[in-house]
């Protein structure tokens, strides 16, 4: 069939093949990621012990109050470890998704393969930030500050959800850079528009900081909106390295 006779047919088909070919990679996606989730479940003691290495001295002994609890925290643990695993698998997903529309211009094939690799060492500075600096500075505020009022028993499940979140949180906002960049790259941003609307990213980032943090005190949120303003300022700045080799 000749495309020019049926423009609407053609762009229909086009459509429902990139539909077809991002369903498929989404299932590659979920695929590996309980395969992953599966096979940290069988290391739950490894992963338990390495969640446990942040609240060391913090922490004497965690607890479980119910039944299941233990069980439960497993799992929130398998799928933590396996988002992690997988992760790299899902930045290739996205690399090969977008890789065919720049087929007549390898450069910038290899400037989205670029930035992925650069997403996943930023996402595992993320993880190193959160796992290392946030998480100990959080609960090493939080208990103290409740000390002299009651102990400091904490459930299994509480601590689990505690990390994960930390942790997730840490390896998404260390991203913030790769996207700015990426938008610029294609054309979607310009740095000078980042440049205007900063004063609004900066209450956008506090504003963020506070929901995403898992506890509602102010130490907390200023452990992840400090980073966040340091990545953003990054981004712009690789912007407009990005924009002047542009025109270059």
């Amino acid at each position: 069939m000749d495309d020019s006779l049926y423009p609407e047919e053609s762009r229909n088909l086009d459509f429902l093949g990139h539909l077809e070919e991002l369903r498929r990679r989404l299932l590659v996606c979920l695929g590996f990621f309980s395969l992953a989730s599966v096979a940290a479940f069988f290391q739950k003691k490894l992963l338990m012990g390495l969640l446990e290495r942040p609240a060391a001295g913090l922490i004497e002994k965690l607890i479980f109050i119910a039944p299941a609890e233990v069980f439960g925290a497993y799992i929130k643990i398998s799928l933590l470890g396996g988002f992690i695993l997988s992760f790299p698998v899902l930045l290739y997903q996205v690399w090969a998704f977008l890789t065919p529309a720049f087929e007549e211009t390898p450069i910038k094939r290899l400037r989205i393969l670029i930035w992925m690799l650069a997403a996943l060492l930023c996402f595992a500075a993320g993880l190193l930030f959160s796992y290392f600096i946030a998480i100990p500075a959080a609960l090493r505020f939080l208990i103290s500050f409740g000390a002299d009022i009651a102990l400091p028993y904490i459930t299994l499940n509480k601590y689990v959800s505690f990390f994960g979140a930390l942790v997730l949180t840490g390896g998404l906002v260390f991203e913030i850079p790769i996207v700015m960049v990426l938008l610029v790259d294609t054309g979607l941003l310009k740095t000078r528009t980042v440049k205007t609307r900063r004063p609004y990213a900066y209450l956008a980032i506090l504003v963020l900081a506070a929901v995403i943090t898992p506890t509602q005190d102010v130490v907390n949120m200023l452990v992840f909106a400090l980073p966040m303003i340091l990545l953003f300022e990054m981004g712009v700045l690789i912007s407009a390295l990005v924009e002047k080799s542009k025109k270059g």
